[in-house]
Parts: structure tokens; sequence; C-alpha cells
């Protein structure tokens, strides 16, 4: 129930702060959405039945900067993960969001989270089903949803190397900031590789790109998160999200350097 305190406690922090002096507050309220919602996940799992929330493994982060004097940059983060994983079954869901304010003026906010179903057939063959929501209101659209059917393959894994590869096709349905919609087919690709580089080191690369006629929408990560006890780990991360098709006066490249707390079970 760490992860359920953790979340309960920056909430309870920041709602009981006069709102007119600290705007940001708000910002940092819709941040954390996504994580009380796995937390209450996790919680009502483990009262209903234990063994439930053991089949799970969770993965919780939390970054925050502010900075003052002639630039005053206030940056939230956050990202989970919950995957349940079985002989012939993995299930993925997956949620993160970011917030930035400029001297009280929001220049950054962006949700996404998303639900993978991976059928396995052979150890490392599988198939998989996707559903993706994403919205960026600085990025040129208010939300995106995508749904995609593919093959993915383990290419490696072993004790200190794992490493997959995906390929598949869907559809996606935008609704940009000028109130325009449009539907359209897509396709999809993506790898993932963490690295065990000592018991208390691990590396991640990423990489994923989706798109189709109005655009490709691509994200690449690169971290190496130390750990610290048990369950606590620190992170450093480099991200960067491109989008081939814009509006104009959005950049097309938006990047990210991160340091988080991340707490796993």
């Amino acid at each position: 129930m760490h992860d359920f305190i953790l979340c309960y406690d920056c909430r309870v922090f920041f709602v009981n702060h006069d709102q007119e002096k600290f705007p940001f507050m708000k910002h940092v309220l819709k941040s954390l959405i996504f994580c009380s919602a796995l937390s209450a996940f996790a919680t009502q799992a483990i009262a209903e039945d234990l063994d439930i929330f053991e089949e799970w493994s969770s993965n919780l982060e939390l970054g925050f900067v502010q900075t003052g004097g002639n630039t005053q940059v206030r940056s939230l983060s956050s990202k989970g993960k919950l995957v349940n994983e079985s002989t012939s079954l993995r299930t993925s869901i997956e949620g993160a969001a970011l917030n930035t304010t400029d001297k009280n003026n929001t220049t950054a906010e962006k949700y996404h989270t998303s639900l993978q179903e991976d059928w396995k057939f052979t150890v490392h063959d599988y198939m998989f089903g996707r559903i993706g929501f994403n919205t960026d209101r600085f990025g040129g659209f208010k939300r995106r949803i995508s749904e995609t059917l593919g093959y993915g393959r383990v290419l490696i894994k072993n004790e200190e190397l794992q490493w997959n590869a995906e390929l598949g096709a869907g559809a996606r349905q935008s609704t940009f900031t000028t109130n325009i919609r449009k539907n359209e087919v897509i396709g999809r690709t993506s790898t993932n590789m963490e690295w065990q580089i000592s018991d208390s080191a691990k590396f991640i690369q990423q990489l994923k790109t989706e798109g189709g006629k109005e655009g490709f929408a691509s994200h690449s990560l690169t971290a190496l998160q130390n750990k610290i006890n048990g369950s606590l780990s620190s992170k450093i991360s480099y991200s960067a999200d491109h989008t081939s098709k814009v509006p104009a006066g959005t950049r097309k490249m938006d990047t990210e350097i991160s340091i988080a707390l991340v707490w796993s079970h």
C-alpha cells in the first residue's frame, strides 16, 4: 500500500494550499489523477483478494522541478505501469502526465494512457491488441485515440538482457486544437530493451512510432535506473517526442530530461 499512501499524501498536501496563491497546484492535481487511479486499483485488489494483487507487478514514478529567481519554472511528471503476466497472456496498463508552468503560465500539458493485451503462442512470439489515448494541448491536438493489432517477438531474454519488437496496424481518431477531426488507417512499430548492468543499475531504451496520412508520432526514451533499496529507485532519463505534421507555430520536437523517484512492486 506504499504507492497509495504516497499519492494520497501528495494530494492532501496540494489541496490544503491556497489555489489563488499557488495556481500551479490545480495542474499538479490533474497530473496525479492517473497515479491515484492506479493506486486505487491496487488497493481494491488487496482488499478483495491478496492473491490477485500478487499476480500484478507495478511501477510508479514521480518527478518534480521548481526554479526561482530570474527563471520561475515548475514541472511535474508522473508515470505508472501495471503488468499481469501468465504463461499465455500478458496485460499491460500504462499512464503518464506532464505539466510545466513558466511564471504561472502553463507551457506544457500532456496526458497518456494505454491498455495492451499480448497473447503468447510460443515462448518468443505473441499477438497483441492495443488501445491508446493521448492529449497534448500545446502539441496541436486535443485528443488522439488509436486501436492497433499486430505481432510481437521477444528477440532476447535472459537474466541480463530483455529485448522485444512489435509491428502492427489499426486505426486512429484525432481531434486537433482547431476542432478539425480526422480518422485514418495507421501503422505502428515499437521496440523495448532493458539491460541489467549490475545488481542495482538498469539501462532502458524504448523506441516507438505510429501514424498514417495525417502524420506520424514518434517517441524515444533513454534511461538509467539505480536501486536505492528493495522497492525504491532513482531514475534519470532523456525522452524525445516528434510529430511529423503540426499546426503553424508549433514545434515538431519536444524533449525532456527528467530525474525521478520510482516505486516498484
